[in-house]
C-alpha cells in the first residue's frame, strides 16, 4: 500500500526554498580566493546569496480525498477537507540541502515536520517527513518570467514518528489510521512553478501538490512498486522528453478491478500561475500485446483496450487530486485481461481513428530501482543499497542486478566556464570519482522471491583524502541495471545512486582556532552570510566567543534535527568532533583554545602585509622582485595593489 491507496488524501498549496546559492558554484569553496563579490545578488549565478536554507510548506491545504470508492471534493463529504497541513510550530522549519555543489540534482529536505490542522488549529495528525531526495526532474514548465525554475520534481517518502488526535471525527482519518503500518504514512508530492526573481512575488516560492495515503510494512519508502510509464528521451536532453510528457507511476488491484494511476509530475504546464498546455484528448489504455520494442508508430485502434480519458482540462482536477486518478474496470474485462502481461499507455486519438503513444510502459514490464539513492559516508562505515525488482508490478524473483561506476548529471553542475571576478589563486573545478578504492559493492546481486535485494556499501578506512583539494570528501555515481532487460530498454536516466565519501579527520588533542577550526569556520562564513551577518560571523574567533553555547548544541545535534549545524551536512564525523573538542577545551582564559597565527609570508625579509598595506603613494617597483625570481601570484597581488583596487579577502598568498 501507498499514497495511491484508499483511504488517501489529496493537498495543494505553496512551498518556500530559500536555498544559499553561493555553493552552486564548486569553486567558491577555496577559501584563499573567495572575495566578498561572490556574496552579491546574481554574481556568478547566485540568486539567493542570503538564504537562510529553509523548505516549508506555506498556505497549503486538503483538497480532495478517496474513501471507500467515493471521491471527496469537501468538507461536506469529510471534515478532513479543508483543513490546514502545515509546518513545525514549536520547531524551525526543514531544510533543503544538495548533496554536493558538483552533485545538485538530489537536494534532500531535511527535519521537516508536518501537522494537520482542524478549524480549531488543534493538530489531528503530525508526522517527521524521513529525509529523502526529489527526483524525476524534467523540464515541465513552457514559459514565464527568465529567472523561473521551468525544471519539476516530485518527492517521496514516509511520515514517521506519527500521532493522532484520539477524537478524530473524519470517516477519512479514521480509515487511514486503520489502514497504515508500522506507524508510517506514505506521502509524495509536486514541486513546479518556482521563483528566483527577487522582484517578483513569489520569489524563493513555488508550487505543491500531493497526496499522502497508507504505508504496508515491506513495501518501498520512495516508490510505488507498481506499473511504471518511462518517457522517450528527446536526443537532445534527458530532462527534455520527446513527446513533452513525464513519468509516471501507477498501481493495479490484486483482482484487476481498479487502476489508480498518478499523473502529477507528467503533464508540463504553460507558465508557473497557469494550467497545463493543452495536449488535446487524452487517454489511458493497455495494449493487446506484448511489444519486443518502444512504440514509435501511431496503432490502430483495434490494438489497445481504453481503460478511461485523462480529465485534465477540467476546472481543479489537478488541486483536488493532485493528478491521481482511478480507473474502474470492473465492467472492462477486455482491459482487466491484458494489463497482467501487455503495457500500459498514454495516448492521444488522432483523426485518422489511430492513436499516437505519448508514453509506454517500461519495456516487457521490467523495473528496477534502488529506494534510498543518496548517501553520505564517513570513512569506514558501511549502508546498504536496496532494490526493487518487478515485471507488470509483480515481483521480479532471481533477477540479476548490474551494478558499475557512473557520473550520472554529477561533476558539470559545479559551476561555469568562469567567475567574476576570477578565482586568485586559480580553482579549478575538481574531478569526481577519485580515488576509485574509496568506495566498494557488489559488482553483482540477485533478486530474492520478493523480487528484493540487498548489496552493502563500504567507505574505505582510509576514506578518499583530498582529491578534490580545496573542498573535503569525495563524489561517486552507482549505476545499476536489470542484467537481462530486453534490448533498447529505455530507463529513467535520473535512477542511479550518489554517495558523497567525507575524508578522514582525526581529531587533535587541544585542536586550535588558526590550525584547526578557522578553515572550517571561513568556508561556512563566506558561503551562509546570512548568518555571519546576523547572527554569528564564522570567519572571526571574536564573534565566535560570543555564540560557543549555541555552536556547541548546533554541532552536536543529530543530521536530522532541523537545527543540525552546518545545515549543508556536509562535514564529516571527524570534522564535528574536532569542533566540539575545541568548543569543550578551554584555555586558562575558560575561552577555546587560539593557537598561533600562521607566519606571513616575506618579500626580501620584508613581509607581504606590511609592503601592501602601507599603501605608498609611490609606484611599487617590479623590476627587483622579477630580477629574484619572486612568484607570479607576488606579482600579481602587488601589481594589483599599484593599480589601486584595495585588499580584498583572499589576497595574502
Amino acid at each position: 500500500m501507498s499514497y495511491l491507496d484508499a483511504p488517501r488524501l489529496h493537498f495543494s498549496g505553496w512551498f518556500q526554498a530559500d536555498v544559499s546559492t553561493i555553493n552552486n558554484d564548486v569553486r567558491t569553496f577555496q577559501n584563499d580566493s573567495f572575495v566578498p563579490e561572490y556574496q552579491q545578488y546574481n554574481q556568478n549565478g547566485s540568486w539567493n546569496p542570503e538564504g537562510t536554507g529553509i523548505f516549508r510548506f506555506l498556505d497549503c491545504a486538503v483538497t480532495g480525498g478517496a474513501l471507500a470508492g467515493k471521491t471527496l471534493r469537501g468538507a461536506g463529504d469529510d471534515p478532513a477537507i479543508g483543513m490546514l497541513l502545515e509546518n513545525a510550530d514549536q520547531r524551525a522549519p526543514g531544510k533543503l540541502v544538495d548533496l554536493d555543489p558538483q552533485q545538485q540534482m538530489v537536494s534532500q529536505i531535511w527535519g521537516m515536520q508536518l501537522r494537520l490542522l482542524d478549524a480549531a488549529r488543534k493538530a489531528v495528525l503530525q508526522g517527521e517527513f524521513k529525509p529523502v531526495a526529489f527526483c524525476n526532474l524534467w523540464q515541465r514548465q513552457k514559459s514565464g518570467v527568465p529567472m523561473d525554475q521551468k525544471l519539476a520534481a516530485n518527492y517521496q517518502s514516509v511520515l514517521e514518528d506519527i500521532a493522532w488526535d484520539a477524537a478524530l471525527d473524519s470517516p477519512l482519518l479514521r480509515a487511514l489510521r486503520e489502514a497504515t503500518e508500522d506507524g508510517l504514512l506514505s506521502i509524495a508530492f509536486n514541486v513546479y512553478g518556482y521563483g528566483r526573481d527577487a522582484t517578483i512575488p513569489r520569489y524563493t516560492m513555488g508550487h505543491v501538490v500531493g497526496s499522502i495515503g497508507p504505508y504496508l510494512r515491506g513495501e518501498p519508502k520512495h516508490f510505488v512498486r507498481g506499473r511504471q510509464m518511462i518517457a522517450m528521451p528527446s536526443g537532445q536532453s534527458p530532462l527534455a522528453p520527446k513527446n513533452g510528457v513525464y513519468d509516471a507511476q501507477g498501481q493495479v488491484a490484486a483482482d484487476s478491478s481498479a487502476l489508480t494511476l498518478d499523473l502529477g509530475n507528467t503533464l508540463p504546464i504553460k507558465s508557473a500561475d497557469s494550467g497545463f498546455e493543452d495536449l488535446g484528448p487524452l487517454v489511458i489504455g493497455v495494449l493487446s500485446f506484448n511489444p519486443p520494442a518502444e512504440l514509435v508508430a501511431d496503432i490502430p485502434a483495434n490494438s489497445v483496450a481504453l481503460i478511461g480519458e485523462v480529465p485534465y482540462q477540467t476546472p481543479d482536477w489537478y488541486a483536488q487530486t493532485a493528478g491521481v486518478i482511478d480507473f474502474d474496470l470492473s465492467a472492462n474485462p477486455r482491459a482487466q485481461s491484458f494489463l497482467p502481461a501487455c503495457p500500459l499507455l498514454l495516448l492521444s486519438p488522432q483523426p485518422s481513428g489511430f492513436y499516437k503513444v505519448l508514453m509506454q510502459e517500461s519495456l516487457d514490464g521490467q523495473y528496477l530501482r534502488a529506494d534510498d539513492f543518496v548517501f553520505r559516508l564517513d570513512p569506514g562505515e558501511r549502508d546498504r543499497l536496496e532494490f526493487y525488482a518487478t515485471r507488470y508490478g509483480q515481483p521480479l524473483a532471481g533477477a540479476g542486478i548490474a551494478l558499475s561506476a557512473t557520473e550520472g548529471f554529477m561533476g558539470g553542475s559545479g559551476g561555469g566556464d568562469t567567475m567574476t571576478p576570477p578565482t586568485r589563486p586559480h580553482a579549478a573545478i575538481p574531478d569526481i570519482g577519485t580515488p576509485t578504492d574509496a568506495i566498494a559493492y557488489a559488482a553483482t546481486a540477485t533478486t530474492d522471491a520478493a523480487g528484493r535485494a540487498q548489496v552493502e556499501l563500504r567507505a574505505s578506512d582510509a576514506g578518499p583524502g583530498r582529491p578534490r583539494g580545496y573542498i573535503a570528501g569525495q563524489l561517486y555515481g552507482i549505476g545499476y541495471q536489470l542484467a537481462a532487460q530486453p534490448s533498447g530498454y529505455v530507463a529513467n536516466p535520473l535512477n542511479y545512486v550518489s554517495v558523497l565519501v567525507y575524508s578522514k579527520t582525526e581529531p587533535p588533542a587541544a585542536p586550535t582556532w588558526y590550525d584547526d577550526i578557522q578553515p572550517l569556520f571561513t568556508q561556512y562564513g563566506n558561503l551562509y552570510p546570512i548568518m555571519s551577518r546576523y547572527v554569528v560571523d564564522l570567519r572571526s574567533y571574536d564573534s565566535v566567543i560570543t555564540r560557543l553555547k549555541a555552536l556547541r548544541l548546533a554541532f552536536s545535534l543529530p543530521r536530522r534535527d532541523p537545527n543540525h549545524m552546518p545545515v549543508t551536512r556536509d562535514l564529516s564525523a571527524g570534522d564535528r568532533a574536532t569542533i566540539l573538542r575545541w568548543l569543550d577545551t578551554p584555555a586558562p582564559d575558560g575561552l577555546p583554545l587560539l593557537g598561533k597565527p600562521p607566519l606571513a609570508p616575506t618579500v626580501a625579509g620584508t613581509p607581504v602585509a606590511a609592503a601592501v598595506v602601507a599603501q605608498e603613494p609611490a609606484p611599487v617597483d617590479l623590476a627587483p622582485l622579477q630580477s629574484a625570481g619572486k612568484s607570479a601570484f607576488v606579482l600579481q597581488y602587488l601589481a594589483r595593489r599599484k593599480a589601486g583596487q584595495g585588499q580584498e579577502p583572499g589576497d595574502t598568498p
